[in-house]
């Protein structure tokens, strides 16, 4: 897998967690709800998919969830972070092959 795929696999993967983040803040204090999380894997060939969704096993707060808003914090600002690094890999890609292409011509 080339770079350019590698970069929008993880794109898509940084999504769907803050998908499941943003689900897991929504549903903070409905009764039973179990918290989520993505399980991904990486890629033989480069990247990274999903692998499934986790239910955590954490105890239920009463009369609410076992959401920690701490951990989805963390969470999400990690999930930024990664698909700040492969938006930048992208467009650092843009720029290589704008280059490229105007020496060329």
């Amino acid at each position: 897998m080339d770079g350019i795929s590698a970069a929008i696999s993880g794109i898509g993967v940084s999504a769907q967690g803050v998908a499941l983040s943003a689900g897991n803040v929504a549903n903070l204090n409905t009764d039973g709800y179990r918290a989520r999380s993505l399980r991904q894997e990486d890629l033989p060939q480069g990247g990274v998919r999903s692998a499934g969704v986790a239910e955590s096993q954490e105890p239920l707060n009463p009369g609410g969830s076992n959401v920690d808003l701490a951990a989805e914090a963390v969470s999400l600002d990690t999930r930024g972070l990664s698909y700040k690094a492969d938006l930048t890999f992208l467009q650092v890609q843009q720029n290589v092959l704008g280059a490229a292409l105007d020496m060329k011509a």
